[in-house]
């Protein structure tokens, strides 16, 4: 679950509390909230680039 997303840098930032039709963006960054430690990895996963991603 996420529970906020912090966008924006320094004085300009803002935290967004995330509902159905937010959009997660480019240089965002999430708090999430995983109470069962046997979902980390399969969390991490869905954030994970392709080698491929780089060029």
């Amino acid at each position: 679950r996420i529970g906020a997303i912090v966008r924006g840098e320094g004085r300009k930032s803002e935290v967004l509390m995330p509902h159905h039709d937010t959009v997660i963006e480019t240089d965002d960054h999430i708090i999430m909230f995983i109470p069962n430690k046997r979902l980390v990895r399969e969390v991490e996963k869905l954030f994970q680039v392709s080698a491929t991603f780089f060029g």
